[in-house]
């Protein structure tokens, strides 16, 4: 007689799932992504992001007895066109991240808007909307020192994925973001405002001492470059997975009343981008494993106005928008007359380029972007 075959009873409401989870998988195809590097830059316009330099704007800040088409701004920046006046601003975020290897969401005038969930219209409540996946208009509403109150997608990340401190990491030229990055002190690597970095290379030591010898003109928060160096200095030598760079200058300018500086402060931006870039194409744990989200926490106003506000009161301030450079979405260019995305979206598209779902942390959070995964 031929032997019994063995036999394993399943439940038969296991087998239903069993057939889900397999056509997920299947749909999903494999993912590329092993890291993941958030990058925001304070209060930038659409305006200036997709449009380059506002003529309107630099009249309004112009001298009477200065002809505006004489400026240096308007020599360096001026082009017919918004898509010639945006590549001159930011050559290498248009020219190369978007022309090739990525999206970006929020330009009205190609039929793509992103906008925010929150009503304040200002930076620990933009902030805290990114991180958390969620709006807490009544609880979240003031600029002040007060440790985020909800636990944020990078202390999720790094639960998840069981990562030591130093790999997870924010580097923020505002220094609120020892508060806004995580919602248990210590969870995560900080380094914010005017704080040192303790490093090994003296080059290194002595970029985080210069910050302290420099003029305080940015109140309380430091100049972007620093920064910048510190966060690479980082990203060279722990080799975090997941990497947050905040930058923060375009804020201070703006409301200053400083067109020029904001300005050069968005194009040393692109700089950043380049050098970022570059790094990563470079290097084996990051070169085509890495996807990248850049976003801005609020808009501003878009008259001559009131460019230099925002707040729940100025229009304008609700528009933001966002770019995603990663192997595991072949979205390129701008979005063409696409569903609004929310900001409130950000944290759970992070998650889910990493293969996690962050709705377990938080079910209010708003949903992953679907349109970055489905072509």
């Amino acid at each position: 007689m031929p032997r019994r075959m063995l036999r394993t009873r399943w439940p038969l409401w296991i087998l239903p799932l069993i057939f889900l989870v397999a056509q997920v998988a299947l749909a999903a195809g494999p993912r590329q992504t092993e890291n993941v590097i958030l990058i925001t830059i304070d209060g930038v316009r659409i305006e200036e992001l997709f449009g380059g330099l506002d003529l309107k704007i630099l009249k309004s800040v112009t001298d009477d007895d200065e002809r505006v088409e004489e400026t240096a701004l308007y020599r360096k920046y001026w082009a017919p066109t918004p898509v010639e006046r945006r590549l001159r601003l930011m050559p290498f975020f248009w020219g190369t991240l978007m022309a090739h290897h990525g999206s970006v969401a929020g330009n009205p005038a190609t039929g793509s808007r992103a906008e925010l969930t929150n009503g304040h219209r200002f930076s620990y409540p933009g902030y805290a909307e990114i991180l958390t996946g969620q709006a807490h208009d009544e609880v979240i509403n003031s600029n002040d020192a007060v440790q985020n109150p909800f636990p944020t997608v990078l202390e999720f990340v790094k639960k998840e994925l069981w990562l030591d401190t130093t790999q997870v990491a924010t580097f923020a030229t505002w220094e609120r973001f020892n508060e806004i990055a995580e919602h248990v002190v210590g969870a995560t690597t900080i380094n914010a405002g005017l704080e040192a970095y303790a490093h090994p290379d003296p080059a290194v030591w002595a970029t985080s001492r210069l910050q302290f010898e420099m003029p305080e003109v940015m109140g309380d928060s430091r100049f972007d470059a620093f920064t910048f160096r510190l966060a690479m200095a980082h990203l060279r030598t722990h080799r975090p997975r997941v990497l947050y760079i905040s930058f923060g200058e375009t804020d201070s300018w703006s409301h200053a009343g400083y067109y020029d500086r904001l300005l050069e402060a968005e194009r040393r931006f692109d700089s950043f981008l380049r050098e970022l870039w570059d790094f990563l194409e470079a290097d084996d744990q990051y070169r085509g494993k890495t996807s990248i989200l850049i976003a801005t926490d609020h808009g501003r106003g878009n008259t001559p106005e009131d460019w230099r506000s925002h707040g729940s009161r100025v229009e304008g301030a609700q528009y933001v928008w966002m770019a995603f450079i990663s192997p595991d979405s072949q979205l390129r260019g701008e979005w063409q007359n696409a569903e609004t995305v929310y900001q409130n979206q950000i944290a759970a598209t992070l998650a889910r380029f990493l293969g996690l779902d962050f709705l377990k942390q938080n079910p209010d959070a708003g949903k992953p972007i679907e349109r970055l995964f489905a072509e």
